[in-house]
This record gives structure tokens, sequence and C-alpha cells, in this order.
């Protein structure tokens, strides 16, 4: 069994490698074509995002996902539906709609969207590897299954009980920012936000099965979502 789990990751290294050399060369081809004169701050994203990516995929982390639990296909789906056109989106609408554009010079919103898109990759990543560590089964998949019981006592959850959410969040609004849309912004917050609460409500009854009252104290002093900045507990 672990020689061929070695043999699957050696494959599944190659192949990010590859996968991941292409977007980064069809990405700065197609910046480099479309937008020249501007190309610095969307191709630096673009390169961010792909990484980030290629990361989750070799560690077989589920994009957009926490993959702490399995989660709800359908959810899933209707997540995915969303997000990759509204990436589609923001680049379709700096590059040639401009139907939603801030009009200020794009390094304003560029730079700073940069900056918050990295720190959703930093929180995405830095959550993965702090349960890298306590990972109990590596399915013939390539997926990495989580004792729940031992996820709870991560650096992270300490934060709030769904890091992993927020940092997709954070993430979509850097995205929004990047590409100078206060469209991307709206979408953010009215779409791509309650989608991201039902994924994690829907992880949360999972959890409430699998660990009962350990879970329900954990959600008392723990924030949903959001990070409290006070002492004051959770609801």
């Amino acid at each position: 069994m672990n020689s061929f789990i070695l043999q699957l990751r050696t494959g599944r290294l190659l192949w990010t490698i590859l996968v991941t050399f292409y977007f980064i060369v069809f990405f700065t081809n197609f910046f480099s074509d479309t937008v020249p004169e501007l190309r610095i701050i969307p191709l630096l994203f673009a390169y961010t995002f792909v990484l980030w990516l290629a990361v989750e995929y070799y560690f077989g982390s589920p994009f957009f996902q926490s993959g702490f639990v399995a989660p709800s296909p359908l959810w899933r789906g209707v997540f995915a539906f969303f997000v990759y056109p509204y990436l589609g989106y923001l680049a379709a609408d700096f590059i040639w709609w401009e139907w939603t554009q801030i009009p200020i010079n794009y390094l304003i919103t560029g730079i700073p969207g940069l900056l918050l898109f990295g720190l959703g990759v930093y929180l995405r990543l830095a959550t993965l590897f702090s349960v890298l560590g306590i990972a109990q089964i590596k399915t013939e998949a390539g997926e990495i299954v989580f004792p729940p019981r031992r996820f709870l006592n991560t650096e992270w959850q300490k934060l709030c009980r769904h890091p992993r959410y927020l940092a997709i969040f954070i993430q979509l609004l850097g995205a929004a920012l990047v590409f100078r849309s206060w469209g991307g912004l709206v979408l953010t917050v009215f779409i791509g936000l309650p989608l991201i609460l039902v994924q994690a409500r829907y992880e949360e009854r999972l959890l409430v099965q699998a660990l009962k009252t350990e879970f329900t104290v954990y959600a008392g002093v723990t924030p949903f979502l959001f990070p409290r900045l006070t002492g004051k507990k959770a609801d």
C-alpha cells in the first residue's frame, strides 16, 4: 500500500508540475496580448492563483472546500458554477467590457487586491499544512482524511470555526479588487458569501453528528466565520 501511494504521489507531482507550467505560460501570453500595459498585476494574480491550486491539488485538498469532511456534491457544484464564471467575468470586464470598473487607476485597487488575495492564499495553505501532520488516511484517490476530533485543536481552528472558508471569501474580495471591479465586490457579498455560509453550515451538521457535545462546546467559544475582535463569546 505504501509503495502504491508513493508511486501515486510521484505521478501526481509530475502532473501538477506540467499543468502548472502550462497555465503559467497560458496566462503570461494571454495578459501580455490583451492588456500589455496593464499586465503586471493580473499576471501576479494569475501566477499566485495557479500555484495555490497546484499545492492544494497535490495534497488532495478539494478546491474551494475545507477538505475536513465530505463536501456536499450539490453545494460543491453550485459554488464551482459560481466561482469560475465569476473569475471569467472579472477578467473580461477588466479587459473588454468595462461595465463595472471602478473609475480610478488600476494600481490603487490592484495592489491592495493582490495583497488581500495573497492573504487568503496564505490562510488556505496555512490551515492545510497545520492538519497535514494529523492526516489519518490517504485514500487511493490521493485524498487526505483528517480526524475531526484532532483538527479542532489546531491553531487556525481557534481563529474561527471555518478558517478555510474565510480564506475563500478573502480571496474573492481580493480578486475583485485586482480587476478593479465593483461588480465583483457585489457578487462576492451577495452570492459568494451566502454560498460559503451554506457550505459551512452543511459541514457543521456533519461535525455535530461526529463530535456531538465536544463540537457544541467548541462552537460556544469560537466564532463561526469572522474572527471577533473582542472577548465576547460566540453565539
